[in-house]
């Protein structure tokens, strides 16, 4: 790499840095190209050379987001699948509360005027992976639907011995993951099961018997 491209990468990296900080604050719907390049000490018409639009730089903060996710998870290795889903899920909900913006950026509300490109789809995926890999080769009660399985082959893409109905159901475990650490990111669940620690354990070990993953 060149002393131009080394450059070029340090000031990218400023940029970015410089843009998350401004999501802590303002949530991505208020982020700001001007208020970036004022943080770097760049005019605003400098950043465009890096991010050409707001739209670029929400994309390649959402990429790198997943990558920081889905390198977590690639991780939390067990000798066991219930282990695994077990280390898998609490993998998750750490390291969404360590960077709760992040996770905000992608689970969270849908930001105005963005529509996500489709880069981001395998960086969503993944995310997924590391959980459709747990070793669920049987067929699960519920996810038979022929039109739900259907839908399933760029999961069982992913994951070439997955039988359909499997992933349907990994990813409504998923589904359900992301949503009570939402909730508890969110403050929906002070008053009730506060702190979650409780609720998402039961969660894990429900899941571990709907999926058929055994005990430990």
């Amino acid at each position: 790499m060149g002393i131009r491209d080394e450059a070029r990468e340090r000031t990218t990296a400023a940029i970015m840095e410089a843009a998350r900080r401004e999501l802590a604050e303002e949530g991505a719907g208020g982020l700001s190209m001007r208020a970036i390049a004022r943080e770097v000490g760049m005019v605003s018409s400098a950043v465009y050379r890096y991010f050409p639009t707001r739209e670029a730089l929400l994309t390649a903060m959402i990429v790198e987001s997943y990558g920081h996710l889905a390198e977590a998870l690639n991780g939390a290795s067990a000798r066991t699948p219930a282990r695994r889903w077990t280390r898998l899920a609490h993998t998750l909900r750490d390291w969404a509360r360590s960077r709760p913006h992040e996770f905000q950026l992608i689970y969270g509300t849908p930001i105005p005027g963005y529509v996500a490109p489709p880069e981001t789809i395998p960086a969503a995926a993944a995310v997924a992976t590391p959980f459709l890999q747990i070793g669920l080769y049987a067929s699960v009660e519920g996810f038979r639907n022929r039109r739900l399985t259907a839908q399933m082959a760029g999961m069982t893409d992913l994951v070439p011995d997955l039988e359909p109905s499997a992933a349907a159901a990994i990813l409504a475990e998923l589904a359900a993951l992301i949503g009570a650490v939402s909730l508890e990111l969110a403050g929906h669940l002070v008053g009730s099961a506060d702190p979650a620690d409780y609720l998402f354990e039961a969660l894990v070990q429900r899941q571990i018997g709907t999926l058929g993953l055994g005990g430990s």
